[in-house]
């Protein structure tokens, strides 16, 4: 049973009707991607119709989702809602086309978008793509990224790997990809290094972490280069702060929970 359920990205599976929701369009991709590999592993002869954004049409989706001749599965992909999408979908779900899955991206709750997920929500499977702005989420896509492609990783990997492409997920994606498909037997920091060199991205925590690590030459090369980037000043003052106050709280007392001091615990260990 799948109606109205709701489940992440990477747990999307086939369903009548599957609402793609969320601004991370790397993960949507991805969740339509899973589906498709997974009808086509049982289904050969997948008939697959892609609907780009702003393209659909009232009506089309009946054409779409009809069976041919030889009734064989389907999988209808829309890029987004548009005029008479949600009432025709509605009026397809009371009779569900056979073998036919149908996926509706969302981007975004704004207009046509939002009258379908309200309308449609609870008759569909619901597909969460939510920004990811954690580096603990971070760290966990990283890990299911390895699990998935079956190559193990070093945890001081993961941790570059975040410092290096966490704020673009679909370039922490292929990098993922690249680094299992190198031939090696386990991905290290060095290897991570070796194929990314120069890509570490410069931010005010970094800057501010070198500087309060109390290494100098780092911090000055991260400063000239995160400025020279566009990083603002109070981006890096207010970075700075933080840490300290982070420091404070963890020198006053050395148990305290990460939640308290308000660090990752990867980061308290090495405070």
């Amino acid at each position: 049973m799948t109606n109205g359920r709701t489940v992440s990205w990477h747990q999307a599976e086939p369903a009548n009707l599957v609402l793609i929701s969320g601004p991370e369009s790397y993960f949507a991709s991805r969740a339509s991607r899973l589906i498709k590999d997974k009808l086509r592993a049982s289904h050969e002869d997948l008939e697959v119709n892609e609907v780009a954004d702003g393209e659909y049409s009232p009506g089309l989706i009946f054409s779409l989702a009809s069976p041919s001749l030889f009734n064989e599965p389907r999988l209808v992909i829309i890029g987004s809602a548009s005029e008479g999408l949600a009432e025709d979908l509605e009026q397809l779900l009371l009779e569900p086309a056979e073998n036919c899955t149908i996926v509706v991206r969302i981007p975004n709750l704004v207009g046509h978008n939002g009258k379908l997920k309200k309308q449609l929500s609870a008759s569909a499977l619901n597909v969460s793509c939510e920004e990811v702005k954690k580096d603990v989420d971070r760290i966990d896509f990283i890990k299911r990224e390895f699990q998935r492609l079956e190559t193990p990783i070093d945890q001081p990997a993961i941790r570059a790997l975040v410092a290096a492409f966490g704020s673009d997920m679909g370039e922490l994606g292929a990098a993922c990809d690249q680094l299992a498909n190198s031939g090696v037997p386990k991905v290290s920091l060095a290897e991570v290094e070796r194929t990314f060199q120069g890509r570490v991205e410069t931010n005010a925590f970094k800057i501010a972490d070198a500087a309060l690590a109390g290494n100098a030459s780092e911090a000055i090369r991260l400063f000239r280069h995160g400025f020279a980037t566009g990083i603002d000043s109070v981006a890096l003052t207010a970075a700075l702060s933080m840490k300290i106050r982070q420091l404070a709280r963890l020198f006053n007392d050395r148990n305290a929970p990460a939640a308290a001091t308000g660090m990752q615990p990867w980061q308290q260990d090495r405070a």
